[in-house]
C-alpha cells in the first residue's frame, strides 16, 4: 500500500501556525513512509474564500519546503458531489429538513432545560409529502442532513490509540446548505475516497467529525472504512488558552517579516507536543529521519513564538559564510573576518547588515557622557605599535592599570565608542579588525562630540 495523506486548508486567511503544524506533520509522516502528499484547497465557502489567500497558502508551504505531489480545489468538483448526493438521497441516507436557525435554537434550549442531550429530533423525517410540498410552496428553503446510524464508531487512532464514539450523542450533520452549498463533512469524505487517501492526520478538535465521517465513508463505500486517523493535540498559548488566529505573530506571513527561517518553524512544529527533544535541524531530509509520530502526546503543548526565535538564532549561527552570503548578498554581508567574530551575536539576517555598517568607514558614533576612560585609552593606544591580537590585550591591560577601572566599567564605554552598541563580540576582536588608526579615530570622535 502506498501511503497518501492530505492537507486541506480553507483559503480564508493566511496560513496560521496551528495549520502549518498539521501540514508539517502530514508531510513528514508521508515522506518517512515514501508516500504522497496531496494539497486540497477547501474553497466551497464561496463568500469567504479568496484566490489571493490560496496563492499565499501555496507560497507559504513552498517556503517551508512542503511540496505537494497532487493538487486540486473542491470548487472544481461540484459535479462529483452532486452525483454522490443523488445516490445518498435515493438510498435514504440524506433527508430534507426545513427548520430555520431560530427553530433549531429553540429546540436546543428546550432539550437542555429538560435535561436531555441537544440532539436533532429528526422531525423532518415525520413530514408527509404534502407537508413538504406546502413548505416549499411557501418559500421555505430546505437543506439536507445525513442520517447517522445508532451505533458506536471505533478506530485505532495513530495518536490517541483506541477511540470509541457514540453517534447517538450527535445530531445528524447538515451536509448540504439551503443554497445548495456542500459542507466540509460531506465534500471532504468524497474527496478522500476519490483521492485514495490512506491516512488523515488533523487536530483533536476533529474527533467528532471523524466519527461522523467514518459513518459517511461506510455509507458511500458500502463497506467498512479502512482509512487510518490520527488526531494531534491542539497548541495552546503560555496560559493554556487557545491560540488566537487574530494574533498576527502567529501567521507565517508575519514570521517571514520577522526574519524567521523556515527550518526554525519546521524544527519546532515537528516535535512540539511529542517526547522528542526540540532541536534546531537545518534540512528537511534530516527532519524526516528525526520525526516520529508515535511519540506525540495527548496533552496540549504550549506554543511560544520565543521558542521559534531561539531555534532560529541557533540555526543562523550554524550557517557558513558562503550560505549567508548566498542568501543576503554581498551588499548586506560583511567580510569573512567580520562574519567570524559577529556570528555568535546574530539574532536574524538583518543583523549582518548592521555589523557590516558598524565596521564600515561611514560609521557614525554616539556621544558619551563620560569620556575619561576614552582619553586614557587614546593616550595608551598611541604609545603602542599594534600589530596583532596580543598587542590589543596588552593595551587593555595598560588602560586598566592606568585608570584603575576594570570589568564592565572599563569595556562598556570603549565598546560604545567603537560600535554604538552595549553588547557584541569580544572587544579585542573588534579592535583587531578595526585597526589602530580607525580605533583612535572613533575614540577621538567620541571625546570631541
Amino acid at each position: 500500500m502506498t501511503y497518501k495523506v492530505r492537507f486541506a486548508p480553507s483559503p480564508t486567511g493566511f496560513l496560521h501556525i496551528g495549520n502549518a503544524r498539521i501540514a508539517i506533520v502530514n508531510y513528514l509522516f508521508c515522506k518517512q513512509n515514501n508516500g504522497k502528499f496531496v494539497l486540497r484547497i477547501d474553497d466551497t465557502d464561496i463568500v469567504r474564500s479568496s484566490k489571493e489567500y490560496e496563492e499565499k497558502i501555496k507560497e507559504d508551504l513552498a517556503w517551508l519546503g512542503v511540496q505537494h505531489d497532487e493538487f486540486f480545489r473542491q470548487s472544481d468538483r461540484i459535479e462529483r458531489y452532486c452525483e454522490i448526493k443523488d445516490k445518498l438521497i435515493d438510498s435514504g441516507a440524506l433527508y430534507r429538513c426545513y427548520e430555520t436557525q431560530e427553530e433549531l435554537e429553540y429546540k436546543r434550549r428546550r432539550a437542555i432545560s429538560e435535561g436531555k442531550m441537544p440532539v436533532y429530533d429528526r422531525a423532518a423525517l415525520e413530514l408527509t409529502e404534502k407537508q413538504k410540498e406546502k413548505l416549499e410552496n411557501d418559500g421555505v428553503a430546505s437543506y439536507f442532513r445525513f442520517k447517522l446510524p445508532a451505533k458506536n464508531v471505533q478506530w485505532n487512532d495513530i495518536v490517541l490509540n483506541e477511540v470509541s464514539y457514540d453517534l447517538r450523542s450527535v445530531s445528524d450533520p447538515i451536509v448540504i446548505k439551503a443554497d445548495g452549498g456542500y459542507l466540509y463533512t460531506f465534500s471532504s469524505v468524497v474527496d478522500d475516497i476519490d483521492s485514495n487517501i490512506t491516512h488523515i492526520i488533523r487536530g483533536q478538535d476533529h474527533v467528532t467529525n471523524t466519527a461522523v465521517q467514518i459513518a459517511l465513508f461506510d455509507e458511500i463505500l458500502g463497506e467498512c472504512c479502512k482509512m487510518s486517523f490520527g488526531h494531534l493535540s491542539l497548541l495552546v498559548n503560555h496560559d493554556g488558552g487557545a491560540l488566537s488566529k487574530r494574533l498576527g505573530s502567529l501567521n507565517l506571513e508575519d514570521m517571514k517579516k520577522q526574519g524567521i527561517e523556515p527550518m526554525a518553524i519546521n524544527s519546532l512544529l515537528a516535535t512540539i507536543g511529542s517526547a522528542k527533544d526540540v532541536r534546531p535541524i537545518s534540512a528537511m531530509g534530516e527532519l524526516v529521519e528525526y520525526f516520529d509520530i508515535a511519540m506525540f502526546s495527548k496533552n496540549s503543548p504550549k506554543f511560544d513564538i520565543k521558542d521559534v526565535v531561539q531555534i532560529n538564532t541557533k540555526l543562523l549561527r550554524k550557517q557558513t559564510y558562503e550560505q549567508v552570503l548566498g542568501k543576503i548578498g554581498a551588499q548586506n554581508c560583511p567580510s569573512k573576518d567580520i562574519f567570524d567574530i559577529v556570528r555568535e551575536n546574530i539574532e536574524n539576517f538583518d543583523d549582518y547588515a548592521v555589523w557590516k555598517n558598524i565596521f564600515s568607514q561611514d560609521f557614525v558614533g554616539i556621544k558619551l557622557a563620560n569620556v575619561e576612560i576614552l582619553k586614557i585609552a587614546i593616550e595608551i593606544i598611541e604609545s603602542f605599535d599594534i600589530l596583532e591580537t596580543q598587542s590589543w590585550k596588552m593595551v587593555l591591560n595598560a588602560i586598566k592599570e592606568k585608570s584603575n577601572v576594570a570589568g564592565r566599567a572599563l569595556y562598556a564605554p570603549i565598546r560604545l565608542a567603537l560600535t554604538s552598541l552595549e553588547h557584541g563580540p569580544n572587544i579585542v576582536s573588534i579592535m583587531n579588525i578595526l585597526g589602530k588608526q580607525e580605533v583612535l579615530s572613533r575614540l577621538n570622535n567620541c571625546v570631541l562630540k
